[in-house]
């Protein structure tokens, strides 16, 4: 494995933000950022999510950037260098169709942000995963600035179907949406 803090993916910097590979030494902001008004939309972040569980967790996706299946970015705010959220997305079997994922910290909300980190995430999911054919992601029915997002980002709405929420060990509803790649 890589040491922490090379780079796996190319960066990629916005107006107001900066997507780079996470980080082992990330996992303290990443842990931080899963405060229950976040963590209640995302299916397999716990809450709480201690430091430990978040390191795992980036290991992991370290590894699936590695093996070239799976693409994995922090967000971090320019003006201050603070880890803000995650984009990220892939599929260990199946990669002609794979499934986008992100949060942003509840300190962040409403500003935008996920907006252009999500443009940028998007647009390097597509180049970084050259097989892929279409990129789904799921929004709980409520999360409405996520929906949002998913239908902004020109993803279309193709129905509902249950999603297991391992971090809360049930059944959830789930809006999906999928975008075939661009000509």
């Amino acid at each position: 494995m890589s040491g922490d803090g090379e780079e796996l993916l190319p960066v990629v910097v916005t107006p107001r933000l900066r997507l780079r590979c996470w980080r082992p030494s990330d996992a303290a902001a990443l842990s931080a950022n899963m405060t229950p008004k976040v963590s209640r939309w995302l299916s397999s972040w716990p809450d709480p999510t201690p430091p430990e569980l978040a390191r795992q967790r980036i290991v992991e996706a370290r590894a699936g950037v590695s093996e070239g299946w799976h693409v994995s970015y922090a967000i971090e705010r320019l003006s201050d260098d603070l880890v803000i959220g995650g984009f990220g997305g892939g599929a260990k079997d199946q990669r002609l169709r794979v499934e986008i994922g992100y949060h942003l910290a509840e300190g962040a909300h409403g500003q935008g942000y996920m907006m252009e980190a999500a443009q940028a995430g998007l647009s390097a999911v597509w180049s970084q995963l050259p097989a892929a054919e279409t990129i789904e992601a799921q929004a709980h029915p409520d999360n409405a600035a996520s929906r949002a997002i998913l239908s902004k980002l020109g993803m279309r709405f193709v129905g509902e179907r249950p999603v297991f929420a391992s971090a809360r060990g049930v059944w959830e509803p789930g809006c999906w949406y999928e975008l075939a790649r661009p000509d």
